[in-house]
């Protein structure tokens, strides 16, 4: 049963590299068509912030190709604490109002080599996880730490946590609890593709009563 599962999941990650490409084609067209229309734009702050909105979508296709490929992307030098705190504004439009939302940086001047996009799509996906296992009400809390080799950055909730027998797929491409056929099952096995492309490491535990913690680890980088 195993061989077959795998070798399902093998030719739906092939179709979904091969319609990828093709979506990144008629991504790119059309960007390139917006861009030169705002570039036609007179300058405002409106049109500065339209001309970064499709920068950023931009790297849309790249972060994808990349995690297809398993391969990093634009990899940079980041300060962890100083991105989270920049981030957090973001982070926290995604969460309702009467879910708190903590961050605790507790790992001062402690830099990592990642794609930051890529990061970002990742904690997002953790963060979503985490709203999903609270629901209308709860905590999820953001900490970071540092040891003499690596910096680690937890993502926990206080949710209902997660049974042993999902906990052992999660990271299986293609796999969802959910009821419908709109869940993919990609969110956590793109983390885990990022994580493991930047030598990194991800773990899942369970609370003591209650919740999960996500334990993204990477190498410090000097």
């Amino acid at each position: 049963m195993g061989a077959t599962v795998s070798t399902e999941h093998q030719e739906k990650l092939l179709l979904l590299g091969l319609q990828t490409a093709h979506l990144v084609h008629d991504w790119n067209n059309t960007l390139t068509l917006l861009q030169a229309q705002c570039a036609e734009l007179p300058p405002s702050e409106a049109a500065r912030t339209l001309a970064a909105s499709l920068a950023e979508a931009a790297a849309l296709p790249r972060q994808l190709l990349g995690y297809l490929r398993q391969t990093p992307g634009a990899v940079e030098r980041v300060l962890l604490d100083e991105w989270l705190r920049f981030v957090t504004s973001e982070l926290r439009q995604l969460l309702g109002a009467r879910i708190r939302f903590l961050l605790y940086d507790s790992a001062p001047g402690a830099a990592i080599a990642v794609d930051p996009g890529q990061l970002r799509n990742a904690l997002i996906n953790l963060i979503l996880n985490a709203r999903a296992a609270v629901g209308e009400s709860g905590r999820i809390v953001l900490e970071t730490s540092a040891d003499a080799a690596t910096v680690a950055l937890q993502v926990r909730d206080n949710g209902r946590g997660i049974d042993e027998s999902v906990r052992s797929r999660l990271f299986e491409p293609f796999f969802s609890t959910g009821a419908d056929s709109h869940g993919t099952g990609l969110g956590l096995s793109s983390v885990k593709t990022f994580v493991e492309a930047h030598q990194g490491s991800i773990a899942v535990e369970p609370g003591v009563d209650s919740g999960t913690t996500f334990t993204l680890r990477f190498p410090i980088a000097t």
